[in-house]
């Protein structure tokens, strides 16, 4: 067996003011456990803090508490510069390591991940989601049945809370969509480039594009759930930066639009929602395409500064 052909990767990529790192740390604990490990297998735990004074982040303080609780060694990197993490011998159940850069991005973050795993299968998920214990295992699994497919794709759900604004929000995801989720999936390293550009938008409709549809297992079951935005102002900085991404893909790279899988048609989105739904989805459809026609006019403008603001209530899991 080749050397840490047995270690699973667990990839984190998390700015410095994200404020739900350790609820889902905890979440990805429960999930370690439903993986139901053998003599000889082990996990690492990464996470890629990102972003200004990321040494002295509550991200960082959130991962140390986390190794701390769960008995698991820990290793502190300053990636910039540096070779692999010093984790331990793939001997240990869990191994966890923060990768710190003082650059903020997911594209970056996610080319560190994918250096510094050591293991060929890795599943990378966001740090601001939930998802059900058995989540790891379905993918690891699903990718173990598919050796040609490069990709195991969770299924995003949503956690709305009950309020008007979110029952809006909520209304697209009563569609099928074949997309790879950006929430969660687990990956086949040694089928993925080397490295994404880091200055896309969208680095996830990029990679899976790359990748190719065909090579893109989906598994429902693995269903990873967001929070919504809860407020129109956050609502647009999400939807705008999401709707720039589709924008800078279809300029920049527009020979990969023909490698997506087809999207579901109208007529058959609406035909799976109830009537209530359908009118919400339709409101949705007015804001997306006005959130549309803002990105490609701030993007054509060259405006992309401060894309990534943080959109806070998507952030709030224990507000009702």
């Amino acid at each position: 067996m080749p050397e840490h052909a047995s270690i699973l990767t667990l990839a984190v990529p998390c700015r410095t003011d994200e404020p739900a790192l350790a609820r889902t740390l905890a979440v990805a604990h429960a999930a370690v456990g439903g993986l139901g490990l053998g003599l000889g297998q082990a996990v690492d735990l990464l996470v890629c803090i990102n972003g200004s004074d990321a040494a002295s982040s509550a991200a960082l303080r959130d991962v140390r508490t986390f190794a701390r609780e769960a008995r698991a060694p820990l290793a502190e990197v300053a990636v910039d510069g540096a070779g692999p993490a010093p984790l331990s011998p793939g001997v240990a159940p869990l191994a966890v390591a923060a990768l710190l850069v003082g650059r903020a991005g997911k594209p970056l973050a996610w080319n560190v991940l994918r250096q510094q795993a050591r293991g060929p299968i890795a599943i990378f998920f966001d740090a601001d989601v939930w998802f059900a214990p058995d989540a790891f295992r379905l993918l690891r699994d699903a990718l173990a049945a598919a050796p040609e497919a490069a990709l195991a794709s969770g299924k995003t759900t949503c956690a709305p809370r009950p309020r008007a604004f979110e029952r809006i929000m909520a209304a697209p995801y009563g569609v099928d969509f074949p997309n790879l989720s950006a929430q969660l999936y687990a990956a086949r390293l040694g089928a993925l480039p080397a490295a994404m550009p880091e200055d896309l938008i969208e680095p996830e409709r990029w990679l899976e594009l790359v990748v190719g549809g065909e090579r893109l297992v989906r598994v429902p079951e693995a269903r990873v759930a967001v929070r919504l935005p809860a407020t129109l102002a956050d609502f647009c900085r999400q939807r705008i930066r999401i709707e720039m991404g589709k924008v800078q893909l279809a300029r920049e790279y527009p020979e990969l639009g023909r490698r997506g899988a087809p999207q579901p048609r109208v007529r058959a989105a609406l035909g799976s929602l109830e009537l209530r739904d359908t009118a919400r989805l339709g409101l949705y459809l007015a804001m997306r395409s006005a959130a549309h026609a803002v990105a490609w006019w701030r993007y054509r403008r060259g405006a992309t500064a401060g894309i990534w603001r943080q959109a806070v209530t998507t952030k709030r899991w224990d507000a009702a």
